[in-house]
């Protein structure tokens, strides 16, 4: 029988703690995503009554920081949400965030699992999965 030294144990320790740290992070971003997609949800509907556009839409037009990847995916997803019927290609969607058609080609390309894709070419339409 082998009896683990003090010093294994805080090794063991140390690597749980190091492990518990690890999922606090990744739950608060998970909660920070959600919270995320709230605001944007609100910010859209508030768009929608008042028909102006919305606060990230307005500082993207100024110049302001571009969004970071979650942002966009999180505006990316509502935006489709609303249409979930016909769906839309990246131009449209780029128009309705008032982002480059580039970035919004980019986003996609590099998260291919994220959208059901459908057609080619410039018929293609994006859905929530």
């Amino acid at each position: 029988m082998h009896i683990p030294t003090t010093q294994q144990e805080i090794q063991k320790l140390k690597k749980r703690l190091e492990q518990l740290n690890e999922q606090a992070e990744e739950i608060l971003r998970q909660k920070l995503k959600e919270a995320r997609a709230v605001v944007t949800d609100l910010e859209m509907q508030l768009s929608e009554v008042t028909g102006r556009p919305t606060a990230s839409q307005i500082k993207t037009a100024i110049g302001f920081a571009p969004l970071s990847d979650e942002d966009l995916q999180v505006q990316i997803l509502f935006v489709l949400q609303k249409e979930e019927q016909e769906g839309m290609n990246a131009v449209a969607i780029s128009r309705k965030l008032n982002q480059d058609p580039q970035r919004i080609r980019g986003w996609i390309k590099k998260h291919p699992s994220a959208l059901k894709r459908v057609g080619k070419g410039t018929g293609t339409r994006f859905y929530v999965l």
